[in-house]
């Protein structure tokens, strides 16, 4: 699912904490009723959920807005087909229809990515990826670059369907040029997934 620049921004800011939607159009300088589209479309999505909370004195209880990352009727299908494919065609079928899906992927993307830095090509996979929703961002610590997405639109699939990271992990790695290493992962329960990057001899240039 690719996510326009303003749905990603109220995601980012759901990430963080609830909030509501007068708060969210003075905090990215929209109005009121294009923040409510966005986050219709969001709801409708699985992407966001809302709450009410009540207010002192009179008035309507307050509606808050969450990001969400739960099996969507899509999610759902998703793993049911892979797991069908399963059925149909033996053990790890399924691994290879994503990795053959991600391999089409890899052949669009990969002539973005070549001839750069290795820190500009950590950089445009974090930019590519939030675009498509994961909420991921590179940057260089002491111990060397890193990558981390703090949001996975296909968390729930990812939970049932565990190679799917695997796939992804390959996937992300083709498109560096260089090796990865999960620190974290967000299946696991932790807060986000983390990825050491790793240079291969020259591919620091």
């Amino acid at each position: 699912m690719r996510l326009g620049s303003t749905k990603q921004r109220i995601l980012e800011h759901l990430r963080l904490r609830k909030a509501s939607a007068a708060e969210l159009a003075g905090e990215l300088g929209l109005s009121k009723v294009a923040i409510y589209r966005h986050l219709e479309d969001l709801k409708r999505d699985g992407l966001v959920r809302v709450s009410t909370r009540p207010v002192q004195g009179r008035g309507r209880p307050l509606r808050l807005f969450e990001a969400i990352d739960e099996p969507t009727a899509y999610a759902r299908m998703c793993r049911e087909m892979l797991e069908q494919i399963e059925e149909l065609y033996g053990p790890g079928a399924g691994v290879r229809v994503l990795r053959a899906r991600y391999k089409k992927e890899l052949e669009t993307w990969r002539q973005g990515f070549q001839g750069l830095p290795l820190e500009q090509r950590a950089r445009r996979l974090a930019e590519w990826l939030t675009e498509r929703g994961y909420q991921a961002e590179s940057h260089r610590e002491a111990s060397g670059l890193v990558l981390e997405q703090r949001r996975c639109p296909k968390l729930a699939l990812a939970k049932d369907y565990q190679a799917l990271c695997q796939v992804e992990m390959d996937f992300f790695s083709e498109l560096l040029g260089v090796s990865l290493v999960r620190e974290c992962s967000m299946t696991a329960g932790d807060t986000c997934c983390r990825y050491r990057i790793e240079p291969d001899g020259d591919a620091e240039n």
